[in-house]
């Protein structure tokens, strides 16, 4: 589901009425397909990596799969000890992509997170045939999962970016990383739209 900027502000200070007219705005904005349109940035809700189109990322070294059947499930750190093979079948081919893998619990502070992985303007192509570490630009290199005594969870959002090429600037800290506040700053040059695919895991 897409949802504007302006309707996200709406459902943070309006009534309950109010949040269900932005929700229904939001399922206008679906499409059968699955594909999101939009024209403006977006804000994302991260609570949630299996709610939007899935992506499917194959662990290399084992040949492993998460996919929407086992989205959430918890694994070892190591499955994905090197950068996962990410496949997405509802690309515009006319687009580029941004990709951002993060630790939802890693933030330094409430409500950051902990970026691991972020990449921009990748090809619709590369994500038809296998994303790897090696297609588009990477803005953050690639950091595995960690073990600890808590379990974290972690996710990889797709974005689909407006205006073609796309500079983005590269976050302060991994730890302290406001996504919402980030898209915010790059709007209108940088414009993202989605989450149009995500993913995620336990570990």
């Amino acid at each position: 589901m897409c949802i504007s900027v302006r309707c996200m502000r709406f459902l943070r200070r309006r009534s309950n009425m109010g949040r269900l007219h932005c929700l229904l705005f939001g399922l206008f904005l679906m499409v059968p397909a699955g594909r999101c349109y939009c024209t403006k940035n977006i804000v994302v809700d991260l609570s949630d990596s299996c709610s939007y189109n899935p992506l499917m990322a194959m662990s290399k070294q084992l040949g492993w799969v998460l996919s929407r059947e086992n989205c959430a499930l918890t694994i070892g750190a190591d499955v994905f000890d090197i950068p996962p093979v990410l496949y997405f079948d509802a690309t515009d081919p006319d687009k580029k992509y941004t990709l951002f893998m993060v630790d939802l619990d890693g933030g330094s502070k409430e409500g950051l997170v902990f970026v691991h992985w972020f990449m921009a303007n990748i090809p619709a192509i590369a994500l038809t045939e296998g994303l790897t570490y090696v297609d588009g630009d990477t803005i953050l290199d690639y950091l595995p999962p960690t073990s600890g005594p808590y379990e974290h969870r972690y996710g990889l959002y797709l974005f689909e970016q407006i205006g073609g090429n796309s500079f983005p600037p590269m976050p302060l800290a991994r730890d302290e990383f406001d996504l919402v506040d980030w898209i915010n700053l790059i709007y209108p040059e940088g414009a993202l739209c989605g989450p149009v695919g995500s993913i995620g895991f336990n570990s």
